[in-house]
């Protein structure tokens, strides 16, 4: 369990390193706006910004800034995203998790384990799977804020006899359900989901007696089935979770599908940081994962990791490689 809690427990002090690295970057770079003035017929240009309480125009000369422009809208976009981090810093200063989602993360996985359940296909999917990528793989450090722990159910369940419900349960959770009847199971702050692959429209969850919950139903959950990966946490305990190359294409194809601007971007950074992994270490099963794909599902990828740039500017030569890599 210790292993859990040390991950969510290096946030902190992630969050307050990149708050100085951006802050220094941002710095370096100039702010305001650009102006036109027109005199005797020809355009001038200027920077137009306040200092202190004065307003001031810096010219530029006559040829358009093209330079400077895209240096203002570096500085955008790094301000978002310091904007992100300092509230990101507030809110673990205020709240740690560690201590209370660590412990029945690491119960679950330590039961599915002594159960053989991960031989049954049963995956961990979503951020929390990022989470065990960075502590058991080569991966870069960045930090996650995440209350669900999504479970990945194969349809139809072939596998062994297991009460889901009643551990749970035992855990404390209470069973709650979703209006499609699907079954979710909550914490103070922590929610378990159970999630299955959507191969027709389907009004209502389907029940799996032999698991007694109903998992949601969701489309493009297949890429993630493709050669899992099976992380040991501890003596005893593992996990199965989808390869990186899997992770890093489903979270790209799901983005544009979210209704929330936040989870649009926290599944962005997921892939980009994961693909930072895959430059390094598996380029070829990234690029055999992704030709399975159909063509639909390959240009939404590629369409959503080109608009990667805008979310996380510091990643640009990162994101330019994976488009290269997936363009071949």
């Amino acid at each position: 369990m210790n292993d859990l809690k040390n991950i969510l427990d290096e946030s902190l002090d992630y969050y307050l390193e990149q708050e100085r690295i951006i802050a220094g970057r941002i710095s370096q770079l100039p702010k305001g706006t650009i102006k036109e003035k027109k005199i005797n017929g020809d355009i001038y240009y200027y920077l137009h910004y306040r200092k202190g309480k004065k307003i001031i125009d810096e010219y530029l000369g006559k040829d358009y800034p093209k330079d400077i422009i895209k240096k203002l809208e570096e500085r955008k976009s790094l301000e978002k995203e310091l904007r992100n981090i300092k509230e990101s810093i507030k809110l673990l200063n205020k709240n740690n998790q560690v201590i209370d989602l660590a412990k029945p993360a690491f119960e679950i996985f330590k039961k599915l384990s002594e159960e053989n359940l991960w031989e049954q296909g049963i995956e961990i999917i979503g951020s929390w799977c990022f989470l065990l990528y960075q502590k058991h793989l080569d991966f870069p450090k960045y930090p996650l804020r995440t209350n669900d722990l999504d479970i990945l159910i194969p349809l139809p369940y072939k596998g062994k006899f297991f009460d889901f419900s009643s551990f749970l349960k035992s855990l404390g959770f209470t069973e709650n359900f979703n209006p499609d009847g699907s079954t979710y199971y909550m914490l103070p702050n922590f929610k378990i989901e159970f999630l299955s692959l959507e191969k027709k429209p389907a009004k209502y969850a389907k029940f799996v007696k032999e698991l007694n919950i109903s998992p949601q139903q969701l489309r493009f959950l297949e890429i993630l089935f493709q050669e899992p990966v099976i992380l040991k946490i501890s003596r005893g305990v593992k996990v199965k979770v989808p390869s990186p190359s899997s992770f890093f294409l489903h979270k790209l194809l799901i983005s544009n599908r979210r209704r929330e601007k936040g989870k649009r971007e926290k599944d962005i950074k997921q892939a980009v940081y994961t693909g930072k992994y895959i430059i390094k270490n598996e380029k070829e099963k990234l690029i055999s994962v992704f030709n399975n794909l159909n063509n639909s599902w390959k240009k939404k990828i590629l369409t959503n990791l080109k608009q990667a740039e805008d979310i996380i500017p510091t990643e640009k030569e990162t994101i330019n490689y994976l488009l290269y890599i997936l363009s071949q």
